[in-house]
């Protein structure tokens, strides 16, 4: 029961993990986003303040500005001066009457200065509220430049993440992606560039997959009780499908996938030499795998050897055929479409295009009433798989 649930967990945590990751990623570039401004804002370009006026100051430093300005005309006297003062300042005389009555009982000396500074602010009022109007902008004025910020990164932002995801701008000069060329003779290989697909050749080669389902029923056979198609294409570095096997009426049976097994080789993106296909059943405790090996791959014992405990090594070929088995269910595994990339790497050595179908039927006494068992394919790859317990 603890193996079950163990192996229940380690499949959920990769499907889970593996549908959060684009998240993840464009939350990882948003934060890199919000660093890069940090600094470009403190360090690179900081706000720097100049030809500030007195209307700018703040309430505190305003009320200081009042005071001296009264200050200075109960003792000059020059009352053109102080109107210059409050007017540049936009004083209003209610500013002033709040500092007559703060200051009243505390300094009678300068509230009676305030008193005369107040007759002088009472009759250029309406210069003084003029000219704070002109340099505050307004309500409007001090909104629309925040607004602009947000709304012009908003549509820098989506404008970005249109382009990142439907278009990636095309390699160019020596690195330019060039035809592929097809192998001799009737192999169903092809040699590609070893260039990262595109998401628009991604969609492509799923729906080429797609369109080459098996049809089991026009062959006379018994229909799965689910059927996937899963393609592996170079650049797709988070290649980690997982499917749920359910039947009609939505019972679940277990679950079945495929992804990444082994890269070869340095660089982006990961060059895929083995991906690894499994089968969970919720009536087992174990979890079959089978490694499917490129060719470079399968014939490289050191690199069996170690990919030995994962599961059963199979050679990757056209049309190929694999079965996994656990007590309950049976699965097919059928290769739709190959393709090995190219480049410094040996030949055959990574894979540029995978598309396998996986097709899940219950063996019989499986379900309530039994079901029929799917074709017999065991001749065509061997001997039963190995067992990984996760």
């Amino acid at each position: 029961m603890i193996k079950r649930l163990t192996g229940q967990f380690n499949i959920i945590g990769k499907a889970a993990l593996s549908s959060l990751a684009p998240s993840l990623i464009r939350l990882g570039f948003v934060l890199l986003g919000v660093i890069i401004g940090l600094v470009w804002a403190y360090q690179g370009a900081p706000i720097k303040f100049h030809d500030a006026e007195p209307v700018h100051l703040a309430d505190g430093y305003k009320d200081q500005w009042i005071k001296m300005t009264a200050v200075e005309l109960a003792e000059s006297g020059d009352t053109e001066e102080a109107r210059r003062k409050v007017v540049e300042a936009g004083v209003s005389p209610d500013m002033i009457r709040t500092l007559i009555e703060d200051n009243q009982a505390s300094d009678p000396l300068l509230a009676n200065q305030l008193q005369a500074l107040l007759t002088v602010a009472e009759a250029n009022s309406s210069a003084a509220a003029e000219q704070a109007d002109k340099i505050e902008g307004g309500f409007l004025g001090g909104i629309m430049g925040p607004l602009a910020c947000i709304f012009g990164t908003a549509l820098i932002g989506l404008l970005l993440a249109l382009a990142l995801t439907f278009y990636w701008v095309p390699p160019i000069g020596k690195w330019a992606k060039k035809k592929p060329v097809r192998a001799s003779g009737g192999d169903a290989q092809v040699v590609g560039t070893g260039m990262p697909s595109t998401h628009a050749e991604r969609v492509a080669a799923h729906k080429a997959g797609a369109e080459q389902k098996t049809d089991f029923a026009a062959v006379g056979e018994e229909p799965p009780v689910s059927q996937y198609i899963s393609t592996y294409i170079l650049g797709d570095d988070l290649y980690d499908d997982s499917y749920s096997i359910e039947t009609e009426s939505g019972e679940f049976l277990g679950e079945c996938g495929s992804g990444i097994s082994e890269t070869i080789g340095v660089g982006e993106p990961k060059k895929v030499t083995a991906t690894e296909v499994w089968l969970f059943d919720k009536n087992d405790i174990r979890t079959v795998t089978k490694v499917l090996m490129s060719e470079h791959a399968y014939n490289d014992q050191a690199l069996r050897t170690k990919l030995a405990p994962k599961g059963e090594a199979v050679l990757v070929t056209p049309a190929g055929v694999s079965v996994l088995e656990t007590q309950t269910l049976r699965v097919q595994v059928r290769i739709i479409d190959l393709q090995y990339g190219g480049g410094a790497l040996p030949p055959n050595s990574y894979f540029e295009r995978l598309t396998v179908e996986i097709a899940a039927w219950p063996k019989e006494g499986g379900l309530s009433g039994g079901s029929p068992q799917p074709p017999d394919t065991s001749a065509a790859f061997g001997d039963t798989a190995e067992l990984l317990n996760y």
